[in-house]
């Protein structure tokens, strides 16, 4: 059924439209005029409030006290879905951290079942290793860390039939077969937890590497003397990278100035996770982020809709620039795969 939201300020991505009206239809948005419609449609008047492009987390691991690791299954989707809308975000990749087999193959099932039952809220799966360095692990499970095996690799794409959207594996610890059947799935390759120098990460995109995951974090760091990982990010016009815009996994300083060297190249994430209290990831909220229980810290308490505040409060980036930051550049990135 077709029906008209009007009286808005709307953001295309490019520029502000008053006094505008979007038509929807089917859940999908089929118009955008500011030429005033029939009477005789249902119409929701916004009185002028501004109306966004949706929202886009291409890294998140719960919502609603239900962290989908722990419980792989259309509910915890279904949550995560629904806790998104509160903070914004229209659709996201469910994300999994470094886990066994059995966990990574559920969850690939899961994500699969829920895509084929409409799938709301949800892009697909994000499988954020097993495939790291031990060294840039951070607070994933170091025993179940391993190198991938063109196997391991048949067995997960296999088990999520097209949904494996995005992987975030430490390139040195993969053989070019491995990444060559990735892209030829066509699942978007992020480096990291990768414990990459320089010279290797300027070998990224020759490889496959398509993004780089929360800069900064679990990666070799900018040094004057050996630059890291950082330094080839910035350098190498092919990659794209998210980063965690709270303040905490990375200030907000060393944001502005990536923004500065990478513009659209860079595009936000919360890596949010939720409360849990058992499995191997229990996550305690620690005032404004979430931390294990031995302190280490393990996801942001953040919403898409904070991360734009945040961009422009205190990165200092302009509305719209921020708001493209959390919808238009994620979604090139998601959508182009």
């Amino acid at each position: 059924m077709q029906h008209w939201l009007t009286n808005a300020q709307i953001f295309t991505g490019t520029e502000w439209l008053s006094n505008a009206h979007v038509c929807v239809a089917d859940d999908r948005i089929v118009a955008v005029t500011t030429e005033q419609p029939s009477a005789d449609v249902p119409q929701h008047n916004c009185h002028g409030h501004r109306l966004l492009p949706a929202l886009i987390d291409a890294q998140i691991y719960g919502g609603g006290g239900r962290l989908f690791a722990q419980y792989p299954d259309e509910e915890s989707l279904s949550l995560l879905a629904a806790a998104n809308r509160k903070g914004g975000t229209a659709a996201c990749l469910a994300t999994i951290p470094t886990f066994h087999m059995e966990v990574i193959l559920e969850s690939a099932k899961a994500v699969k079942t829920y895509m084929a039952k409409g799938g709301e809220g949800i892009l697909g799966l994000h499988l954020e290793g097993p495939f790291i360095h031990v060294e840039k692990r951070g607070a994933h499970v170091a025993e179940w860390v391993t190198v991938p095996t063109v196997q391991q690799i048949a067995e997960i794409l296999e088990a999520a039939d097209g949904c494996l959207k995005m992987i975030t594996v430490a390139p040195e610890c993969c053989s070019n077969e491995v990444l060559h059947m990735l892209q030829d799935a066509g699942v978007i390759i992020s480096a990291g937890h990768s414990n990459a120098s320089y010279t290797q990460a300027q070998q990224f995109s020759r490889r496959g590497v398509q993004t780089v995951t929360h800069l900064f974090n679990a990666m070799t760091p900018l040094h004057h003397r050996n630059p890291g990982i950082p330094l080839a990010v910035f350098e190498d016009a092919n990659l794209m990278a998210s980063v965690i815009p709270d303040g905490i996994h990375v200030d907000y300083g060393m944001i502005r100035m990536a923004k500065q060297l990478m513009g659209e190249r860079l595009f936000f994430i919360t890596d949010a996770v939720t409360d849990c209290h058992e499995g191997p990831y229990q996550h305690v909220l620690n005032g404004d982020h979430y931390a294990l229980p031995n302190g280490t810290l393990s996801g942001s308490a953040i919403s898409m809709l904070q991360a734009v505040r945040n961009g422009i409060t205190n990165i200092g980036l302009t509305p719209d620039e921020s708001i493209r930051m959390a919808s238009l550049y994620p979604t090139r990135l998601v959508t182009n795969h």
